[in-house]
């Protein structure tokens, strides 16, 4: 059977245009937002961590107001800015990640990987779905693991339709499990160990609370995945699915071992890399694994160079337009930044923050980072723009540090697959074909309830003295 690099990766241009338009709406009301609120910037210094905020420091500017014309400019601008590295990295990353797994789905590795899959799990779907959630939960958890669920995504999705679910639910297995695990921390290192650190608490102190809400957190987040996938038991009908036996050969054979030892190699460097001082190196770790994988799969296969050339191209290309969306979201911090409103909301925030009582503080940071998080995806970036402003303010208001963390730790991790400004979100659903309105009627309800839930976690926490 030939198998085709739609089968499984495919940009939808209505999806696409309707995120765009969105971002569009966006970008003008941060434009419209960072003109009416007056410039101003605190001092900031190089700590071991990285560049902090000096608390007490702001103070009002006389900086000109960003020109309209630079709102829309922004997203060309954000190219040659701090972040521009970054932002290339990621959309080189998202290209070819998709040359991979279009290699691997014209070669036939990815059938014969699902096949196998479904043929352990025949009879017990839902089984597969708590443990496929565990894990990437923990992933998110533990190593603070996000953007390297995109090498899953594809394969998640596949999964989900094959199994006569929808596009909906594979998302829901990748992206939502490991920005669950994220949310709900245990260890993680780029927001409970950097928020930590910078309000000198000790490092993963207050594990056994956190511990009882990833597990809070994991059972509902099952329940509801296994409850929506099972009211869409009807195949994706826009996906085109697989109705052939699989034929294993001793070259496909091949090919499915060194997939999943590249696959082996690259879940153990992420554990490796994410405890060491190198964690900087995962994202291209998992990439050259991804890719020796995928190629060398396809090569195992029996696929000539020029036909692995030629697949991995247009798998490359093809995903390509998803990139403009990234560029888009990445302007809205720009614009924030350059005119410089960003600091003003932070400490405009900070004074309302410092009249309150201990309960009604924990719920103005939690709120305060949400909105945050329209602007700064980071969660460490956000951490050492926000921590050493709210950890003072904290001590006055009776609030402990470790509450004010955990406030931190739910404001940055539970809407970063909520607002269309996060990349890692955009990217996902561009490689998947899932609209960013058919994915926020998906996920909205859970939000809500986990939001819910957070809040009257911070209340126990205030509570307890934690």
């Amino acid at each position: 059977m030939k198998h085709t690099e739609t089968d499984i990766l495919r940009i939808g241009m209505k999806s696409l245009f309707l995120a765009g338009g969105i971002l569009l709406i966006l970008i003008t009301l941060t434009g419209i937002t960072a003109r009416a609120v007056p410039a101003g910037t605190y001092e900031r210094v190089d700590t071991p961590q990285g560049m902090s905020i000096v608390e007490g420091s702001f103070s009002y500017t006389d900086a000109p107001s960003l020109p309209v014309w630079r709102w829309y400019t922004a997203t060309v601008e954000v190219l040659f800015g701090d972040d521009g590295l970054m932002i290339i990295t990621i959309m080189i990353f998202m290209c070819l990640i998709a040359g991979a797994v279009s290699v691997m789905n014209s070669g036939g590795i990815l059938h014969s990987l699902l096949e196998g899959i479904i043929s352990s799990f025949s009879t017990r779907r839902y089984h597969m779905e708590a443990l496929i959630i565990l894990v990437l939960m923990l992933f998110g958890s533990v190593l603070g693991s996000m953007e390297e669920v995109v090498v899953l995504v594809p394969l998640l999705t596949a999964l989900a339709v094959r199994m006569g679910w929808d596009r909906l639910t594979g998302l829901g297995l990748s992206l939502g499990a490991i920005a669950m695990g994220f949310a709900a921390a245990l260890t993680n290192p780029f927001t409970i160990g950097v928020a930590q650190r910078l309000a000198g608490l000790p490092l993963f102190s207050g594990f056994l609370y956190r511990l009882f809400i990833f597990i809070t957190v994991y059972s509902i987040y099952t329940w509801y995945v296994v409850r929506t996938s099972s009211h869409r038991e009807v195949p994706d009908t826009a996906a085109v699915l697989i109705d052939e036996p699989v034929l294993l050969d001793e070259r496909r054979k091949r090919a499915l071992w060194w997939f999943t030892a590249s696959m082996a190699v690259m879940a153990l460097l992420i554990i490796l890399l994410s405890r060491s001082s190198w964690a900087d190196l995962i994202l291209p770790a998992v990439l050259l694994c991804f890719l020796a994988g995928g190629i060398g799969s396809g090569a195992l296969s029996g696929m000539s160079c020029r036909e692995i050339g030629r697949s991995f191209f247009r798998g490359a290309v093809g995903i390509a337009p998803g990139t403009i969306l990234i560029l888009m979201a990445s302007s809205i911090k720009h614009i924030m930044v350059s005119s410089h409103a960003m600091d003003t909301i932070l400490f405009r925030a900070s004074l309302m923050i410092s009249g309150q009582g201990p309960y009604a503080a924990v719920i103005m940071v939690y709120a305060l980072v949400l909105l945050l998080n329209v602007f700064i995806s980071s969660g460490s970036a956000k951490a050492f723009l926000i921590i050493p402003i709210i950890t003072p303010l904290a001590d006055m208001v009776g609030l402990s540090r470790q509450s004010a963390v955990l406030a931190f730790q739910f404001g940055d991790g539970f809407s970063n697959i909520l607002y269309p400004t996060n990349a890692l979100l955009l990217i996902c659903l561009t490689i998947s074909g899932v609209s960013y309105l058919k994915w926020l009627a998906w996920i909205w309800k859970i939000q809500a309830l986990l939001f819910i839930i957070s809040i009257l976690f911070l209340l126990g926490a205030v509570r307890f003295g934690y």
